[in-house]
Parts: structure tokens; sequence; C-alpha cells
């Protein structure tokens, strides 16, 4: 065998001198390289690798689910003045009965009126009711006596304040059943040197508002306002507007801008030199009666009728709009609707009515 060979030859050469070691050192080393033993296999691992397995797939996620948003609502429309449309006024609601003939011209304070009101009275003339509100002025005039259909307009305004100079028993009577409230002893009046009287009684609104107080809060009375409405691209455009009564006119002519009120052939003024104009001109048409009161000359007066229901036309923005008006009851609003019963809206800014009755006629241009 190739080992014991190998063991022979290293005991031989154990005897042999030092000189020899080297060439025994290399017989050894020959030896040794010529040996066939074969290294020993390296060791297999005592452990088995894992075997591998496929990643576990994740599942998909479903896609988040949350409650639908709530459309959020609108802001709510910012508050407005019922008499005017505009921003809202703190003051107390002032009625004011003031003549309408050429002996009370000019009048004062009528240019600041809020809304006014046209009404038949006594030998087929007219006087006005006016309702002061966002301007109080320290002098209108001439104030004059009381009528019925005053008793039945005002109380679509709650409780307003009204200054006149005296009445007939009738409509007196008729106002003390009213929540209105009568300012005509609350000491704002005096006779100026403009005019003789009867057309020389003046007030301060100034002063009657602070003996009111909070006993005249506005509020509404059926007006509806918007600075355009769809209704008026197809309305016909009118200009020049005249309400003929027995003996006297109601007229307005559109400016460009608004309704200047007509008197001996231009467009009046008060005393203190404020245009007289309207953004709104109502024609409602109403129904008057006597209401048995009768004047010096025998003349009788009348109640223009304005619960109930009838026809108007609006004028605004140069045009006209027609349409029916109701109210149920004297201390309810009016209520301007179209033919479908869609309120019309008025222009912000102010209104005359006039109180048209069965006997008066009515030009438009």
């Amino acid at each position: 065998m190739a080992v014991g060979t190998a063991a022979t030859l290293t005991v031989g050469l154990s005897a042999c001198s030092s000189n020899d070691r080297t060439l025994t050192s290399a017989a050894t080393a020959e030896v040794a390289g010529t040996s066939s033993a074969a290294p020993a296999p390296s060791p297999s691992p005592t452990s088995s690798s894992p075997t591998p397995t496929s990643p576990t797939a994740e599942p998909t996620p479903e896609p988040a689910t949350s409650a639908a948003e709530p459309t959020p609502e609108p802001p709510p429309p910012a508050p407005v003045d019922p008499l005017t449309g505009g921003a809202p006024s703190g003051n107390p609601v002032l009625a004011v009965k003031i003549e309408n003939t050429a002996g009370g011209w000019p009048q004062y304070g009528t240019g600041q009126a809020d809304v006014v009101y046209v009404e038949q009275v006594e030998g087929g003339l007219t006087r006005l009711l006016a309702l002061f509100h966002s301007s109080l002025p320290e002098e209108v005039g001439a104030v004059r006596s009381l009528r019925t259909t005053d008793t039945e307009v005002l109380p679509a305004y709650g409780s307003p304040a009204l200054l006149f100079s005296g009445g007939a028993g009738g409509p007196l009577d008729a106002l003390a059943d009213t929540p209105v409230v009568d300012a005509s002893g609350m000491g704002v009046t005096w006779r100026s040197s403009a005019a003789k009287a009867p057309y020389n009684l003046h007030a301060n609104l100034q002063q009657l508002a602070a003996a009111v107080g909070d006993r005249s809060p506005a509020r509404d009375a059926g007006f509806t306002f918007a600075a355009g409405d769809s209704r008026l691209d197809a309305a016909p455009a009118v200009t020049s507007i005249a309400v003929q009564f027995q003996a006297a006119r109601a007229a307005f002519a559109w400016n460009g801008s608004a309704y200047a009120v007509q008197r001996n052939g231009g467009s009046a003024a008060d005393a203190q030199g404020t245009a007289i104009t309207a953004d709104n001109v109502v024609v409602m048409n109403v129904t008057a009666e006597p209401d048995g009161v009768v004047d010096s000359v025998g003349s009788p007066s009348y109640i223009s009728h304005t619960v109930g229901d009838g026809t108007f036309t609006l004028f605004r923005n140069g045009r006209a709009l027609d349409g029916h008006w109701w109210r149920g009851a004297a201390d309810q609003p009016f209520r301007y609707e179209d033919a479908s019963g869609a309120a019309l809206p008025f222009a912000p800014g102010s209104t005359w009515i006039v109180l048209a009755t069965q006997t008066t006629t009515t030009e438009t241009g």
C-alpha cells in the first residue's frame, strides 16, 4: 500500500547523518506529494434549507366611503327696511296728513317721505297721507284733518303714529278703534308765517319721534323689493302717468331714474328745495263710497276701501306691470301679485300710491 511504503522510508532515513536531512525532508515531501489519499470531503450541513414559499398576497383595500357632505345652506338675505327695501332704519313710522291743493303748495318735507298715498276727499279734491321713516324732517306741512280712508290704510303698517289737525266725529271714532297712535296732541306743531290758516300748520318730526318713543316700529306692510325683475323685459315702457280725479290730478313723469311729481306743468319740489320724486308709482284701483260726513257746503266725504281686492299697475324703471292686489283685513298687510299669484317686487326706494276710485281715469304715455 502507499501508506506502508511511506512509513519504511521514513524509518530508514532517520539513521542518516544530519547532512542528509535536507534530502530526507525532500523525499518525505515528495512521498507525501505522491500520496493518492483524497482529501476528506466537506461535511454536509446537518439541517436542511427551508422550502421557499410564495408570499401571501395582501388583500386589496376597499376604497374608503364616507357620508356625502351636506350642501351648505345659502346665507340668509340681508335684512331690508319694510318701507323702502334699503338698509333698515330704527326710526318710528310717522304718518302725516298733508294738504294737496294750490293753497298748501309748496309742501314742506314731502320730498323726504318714504310712502305717500293720494286720497280722494270731498269736492273731488285730494289730500296726501305721507309716511316718514328713514328720514324725519324738522318741518313738514301743511298738516290737515283726518279722513276715514286713513283709518283703514294705516293698520297695515302696525301702530304708526298719525299727526293730523282735527277731524269729524266719524273718522275720529274709527281711528280710536285701530292700533294707530293719535299724535295730534303731542305738542310738536306750530303756525307758520309761510301761509295763512288753514294752510300754515307745520310740525317737527324729530320732536314727534321723541314723543312717540318705541310705540310705532316699522313692520311688513306687504311690499317686496328687488333691484330688477325679468318681467320688466316684456313690460311696456311708460314715461308719463296721470290720474284724473273730479277736481284734482295726480301726475308723474319718468326722468330716467325716478318719477317726478308734476304740478303746474313742471316737476315739483318741496319748500326745502328737495325734488318730489318716487321710485315706484302704484295706481291702485279701489272702490269709494260716502262715509257719512259732509263738509261745510254739503259735499260728502268718501272712504276709499283698501280692504278687499282689485287691480293695480306698478310703474317702476320706466315700465308698467299690471297685477292684482288684495288684503283680507285692516290689520293685515297688502299683497301685490301678478296673474299667476307671484309677488310683483317694487324697486328699492320711495313709493307713491294713488287710490284711484271708480270715478277716476288714468292716462299713460
